[in-house]
């Protein structure tokens, strides 16, 4: 009895610590300071986006975006001359300089930019990453200055990883969203939480997964329609996708992209590169990449 009791009372004891230990953890995912981006940038700092533009000699400047809930926006614009601008965004816990040298492409066949910061990531407010279930707002915040500065202006959207998976949900919620790039997007945040726990904390999947998807529901489901591009691409239709994904990506589950382009039906390209890493089409493809890009947004942005 005494020996059942002891082992009880380990097990009960070794599952607390898992669960502090995943709670800690799923803390650490979903935030992401305001100090520690900033000492980033104090350590190196030609890592800021101001930085980046000026060595891409773009000739954007700093627009200062509010979302409907009160957050403040950090954004980079440079307006069209041919009448179409691409906004673009960055990856989990990256920031707006990682799209730069996409539109400095991008500004070499005519189209605007606007490289926005989502919130909790550069220099924008906010501290707490939802994976979409607020950061739309941020998108939209985009979409309206834009169609301020030029009512007409057709609009499209580019984004990396998390970027490109906040691009597909929130192309799926607004219309006015003429055509939509995604470069290795999940499926799904469950989809790819196996892969993104070992890459970001290091933990095992079991049992830190579901222990981890767990805690975060104090701040966001992570199992929510409306974050999740396999349940938003559906929407789009039938305005035009382009998706791209490495088979060797180790942040975000390769195979995801197929169910993506099923969903979405015959208005979906992909470009499937079974050697490629995570985002790196452009590094790894470049000449491809800018050919490929600029077809699709001259195609469904300008050709009307």
């Amino acid at each position: 009895m005494i020996l059942w009791l002891s082992i009880a009372i380990v097990l009960a004891l070794a599952t607390i610590a898992l669960s502090v230990l995943a709670g800690r953890h799923a803390r650490r995912l979903l935030s992401h300071s305001r100090n520690s981006r900033q000492r980033r940038y104090a350590e190196n700092l030609d890592s800021h986006p101001r930085q980046i533009l000026q060595q891409h000699k773009l000739d954007t400047r700093l627009i200062l975006l509010t979302s409907v809930d009160g957050f403040q926006i950090h954004s980079w614009w440079q307006p069209a001359t041919n009448g179409a601008t691409i906004l673009l965004l960055h990856g989990y816990k990256m920031d707006c300089g990682e799209m730069i040298p996409a539109a400095a492409m991008l500004t070499r066949h005519g189209f605007g930019v606007l490289l926005v910061n989502i919130r909790a990531h550069g220099d924008s407010d906010g501290e707490q990453i939802r994976f979409g279930a607020v950061e739309w707002q941020d998108i939209a915040a985009g979409v309206e200055f834009i169609l301020e500065q030029s009512p007409h202006e057709r609009i499209g959207l580019l984004g990396n990883s998390m970027g490109g998976a906040l691009s597909l949900c929130y192309a799926g919620r607004d219309e006015r969203i003429a055509a939509v790039a995604a470069q290795s997007p999940y499926a799904s945040v469950r989809h790819s939480l196996k892969r993104g726990v070992k890459r970001f904390t290091g933990l095992p999947a079991f049992p830190f997964v579901p222990l981890i998807r767990l805690h975060s529901r104090k701040v966001v489901d992570l199992d929510a329609q409306d974050i999740s591009p396999l349940e938003m691409i559906r929407a789009i239709a039938p305005r035009p996708i382009l998706l791209m994904m490495g088979g060797c990506d180790s942040v975000v589950e390769p195979s995801g992209i197929f169910a993506l382009q099923q969903v979405a039906g015959n208005n979906c390209e992909l470009w499937y590169e079974p050697e490629l890493e995570h985002v790196a089409f452009q590094t790894e493809r470049a000449e491809e990449f800018e050919r490929r890009l600029v077809a699709f947004f001259s195609h469904h942005l300008l050709e009307m």
